[in-house]
């Protein structure tokens, strides 16, 4: 008996002699990075691993001749001599290589051949039989068996179907391990590509902002120097209230509005008005109560006030609110260095809101309003008698 081929003996010392066998052959005749190494795993990353390889035979024959097929690769030999100890050899562990004979299984080679493509599709299942048929080869393959062998055995033949699926295993290991690099790199791929999206979704986020608030900034620019060229030059305070009530038409369409001038401590008066829709012997009683209580509260407040329905108009003003309910009203404060120099409020038939465009133009021509009338001021104590006096009535 060669060195390398044992007879089949039963449990573990015949698998560990046959593994040991093998290894040295391996060592001896093939460098750990030759070509021919068996690459079920990668050289490189540390020991080979053995071929697995279940026979499933009455004797030990065939493990012989499949020993010598073999030759000096590293297996790990697993024998079974019925259908259930293969079938306990199969679920013990993954077979990479399996022979079996049809006539010991009674016709349950097609059954294990499925139980062994099922656990791993690369794994190479060598059919023998006493005679080839059509219809046997045919359920065989479609079991998933690999190959088909016809008694007698020739150790020859033997040899190179032997070499043949373990080099198609060989092949299709590497192509596994291919695939799942692939994958590997596709998933780091794909997680690069969300990252990239992502941000490249903010960036999109933030150039749209950006480009929304300098289109902001250029509107009120530009409505800021529309209500300048308005008021360019305008030293007389009727001449500018009434050119600001024109201007905000323009902007707001026909609507009810009114300025009221501070004229004290929490008081106003009325400064300029226009009546688009209220009665006329109720138009004066309307404009008092506005002066007397919706000014001083609108004064508290720096940014303008939009408000669009009856609880929020009540909430806000009180009793006062009876005058205008069913109403949509705008109101701000118009400033200059903290101090509230006029206060107004233009309001409207709910059917008629106010759209966005109103709002933005409040926006920028409050503050504008403040400095024109702060301006009036100035020019106007220059005239007085006594011009220390630093009294901000506009009503006088």
């Amino acid at each position: 008996m060669g060195q390398g081929i044992w007879p089949i003996e039963a449990g573990e010392t015949a698998r560990r002699r046959l593994h040991a066998v093998g290894s040295r052959h391996w060592e001896k005749a093939v460098p750990r990075n030759s070509p021919a190494a068996f690459e079920g795993s990668n050289p490189t990353a540390g020991p080979l691993r053995a071929l697995r390889v279940l026979v499933v035979d009455r004797g030990p024959q065939l493990s012989r001749m499949l020993t010598e097929a073999i030759g000096s690769d590293p297996f790990d030999l697993r024998h079974a001599d019925s259908f259930e100890a293969a079938r306990r050899q199969i679920e013990s562990g993954p077979v990479d290589l399996a022979l079996i004979d049809v006539d010991l299984l009674d016709g349950g080679a097609p059954q294990l051949a499925e139980e062994l493509r099922r656990r791993s599709s690369i794994t190479q299942t060598i059919v023998i039989c006493g005679e080839l048929n059509v219809q046997g080869a045919i359920e065989a393959i479609r079991a998933g068996a690999a190959d088909l062998i016809a008694r007698p055995l020739e150790v020859g033949e033997l040899n190179e179907r032997v070499r043949q699926a373990v080099d198609r295993h060989r092949s299709a290991s590497k192509k596994r391990r291919r695939v799942r690099r692939l994958k590997k790199t596709c998933r780091k791929l794909n997680q690069l590509r969300c990252e990239v999206t992502q941000q490249v979704d903010v960036l999109c986020n933030d150039l749209v902002c950006a480009y929304q608030d300098l289109a902001t900034q250029m509107h009120q620019a530009m409505q800021a120097n529309e209500f300048a060229s308005v008021l360019r030059r305008e030293l007389d305070i009727e001449q500018l209230l009434r050119k600001t009530l024109e201007y905000l038409l323009t902007k707001a369409g026909p609507t009810n509005a009114a300025i009221f001038l501070t004229a004290g401590s929490d008081q106003f008066t009325l400064g300029g008005y226009i009546n688009y829709d209220c009665a006329t012997d109720a138009a004066d009683m309307l404009l008092e109560h506005l002066a007397d209580g919706l000014a001083p509260q609108i004064s508290d407040h720096e940014e303008p006030l939009h408000i669009t329905d009856n609880e929020a108009l009540a909430a806000w003003f009180g009793a006062d609110a009876a005058y205008l309910m069913d109403s949509h009203l705008v109101a701000f404060s118009c400033r200059h260095e903290d101090e509230v120099l006029a206060v107004v409020v233009m309001f409207r038939d709910m059917a008629q809101p106010y759209d966005e465009s109103v709002l933005e133009a409040v926006v920028t021509i409050a503050p504008m309003l403040g400095d024109y009338l702060a301006k009036v001021i100035r020019i106007h104590h220059r005239h007085l008698d006594d011009p220390d006096d630093e009294s901000w009535d506009l009503a006088m």
